[in-house]
């Protein structure tokens, strides 16, 4: 939930991160989640809204991503892969 633009943030586990009107459940608006290097990501799993930023992590995979919620784009990206155990 986006409080500053009265928004759910809603995932199907696609690219898309979907934002619906908190009265109606309207989509509103959609954007496509990219990476760093400008790939598309899908697998979106898991939403937090923090400091402005839409974080998620990646279904099945050791990363959480966030997301500018107007662009789609990654602004940061967190690879927890070498703290599990061999």
């Amino acid at each position: 939930y986006d409080p500053n633009n009265h928004e759910l943030i809603v995932s199907d586990g696609s690219e898309y991160l979907y934002f619906w009107d908190v009265e109606n459940f309207e989509m509103k608006r959609r954007v496509t989640v990219t990476r760093f290097d400008g790939e598309i990501q899908d697998q979106i799993n898991e939403l937090e809204f923090m400091d402005g930023l839409v974080c998620y992590n990646i279904w099945h995979e050791d990363e959480i991503i966030c997301a500018d919620p107007w662009t789609g784009k990654s602004v940061r990206e967190y690879d927890f892969s070498d703290i599990w155990p061999a």
